[in-house]
């Protein structure tokens, strides 16, 4: 597995059904297209697929995070923004690029997100071990601690609008709040990995960008508590 000794930053883009991230690939690609076959013929009876970049009919919404990692390369975070009753209060987010292995993680729905509740992280088909203390009042003892594959990974936060840090061994990953993007309702996220790190230590704190974290903290879950409520009630509703 590729691994990448030297200090590497990325950012990574928040998008959402018919945003500006997905519709700017949308408009390029159709622009290449025109330019190889030229204009359709007037009369010819082309008709418009509809609005750029809006999902199709029937088909979901998705919501999530895109962007390049160095050397690692492309990779994208999503999921379903809707609620949906056949998932029984479960959500689930789903990451995914050429150079990173096929990671989900599932749990209960929470601020109209997968939560550390009856959580399971998958990574290439191999289930990691979730252990985290709600109960604790110090910071470090309520940190998420993740076995997987032999790795023993502590990951913290800051607090709300805080950096969050994934460590194992010589491992280091730091995931900081961002600019606030309208189109992709959301916050762009700044990435700083250090040590010999690999694909599946970034997937794993990439991952947890598009997952409700805030009981990892005492003022997180105090302050995020109306919210979540709120998103319940929406959900209902729904």
């Amino acid at each position: 597995m590729e691994t990448s000794s030297a200090s590497l930053e990325f950012e990574l883009i928040p998008f959402s059904s018919g945003s500006g991230t997905r519709s700017s690939r949308t408009e390029s690609s159709r622009a290449e297209s025109s330019r190889t076959k030229g204009p359709a013929a007037k009369g010819s009876g082309t008709k418009s697929s509809g609005t750029e970049g809006s999902p199709a009919k029937n088909e979901l919404p998705t919501a999530g995070l895109t962007g390049d990692v160095g050397r690692f390369g492309s990779v994208t975070v999503e999921r379903c923004p809707l609620y949906r009753p056949t998932e029984k209060g479960m959500d689930t987010v789903r990451l995914s690029g050429p150079g990173f292995p096929e990671t989900t993680f599932r749990g209960k729905r929470r601020s109209g997100q997968p939560s550390l509740s009856k959580a399971e992280l998958t990574l290439a088909d191999r289930a990691a071990e979730l252990r985290f203390n709600a109960r604790a009042l110090r910071k470090e003892d309520r940190a998420l601690r993740i076995s997987y594959d032999g790795r023993e990974y502590v990951y913290s936060a800051g607090g709300l609008g805080k950096a969050k840090v994934l460590t194992r061994a010589d491992v280091r990953v730091t995931m900081e709040p961002g600019q606030y993007v309208p189109a992709g309702a959301g916050t762009k996220r700044t990435g700083t990995a250090t040590g010999p790190v690999d694909a599946v230590d970034l997937a794993v704190a990439i991952v947890l960008e598009a997952v409700d974290t805030d009981v990892l903290t005492l003022s997180g879950t105090a302050l995020s508590s109306p919210f979540a409520l709120l998103h319940h009630f929406s959900d209902r509703a729904e």
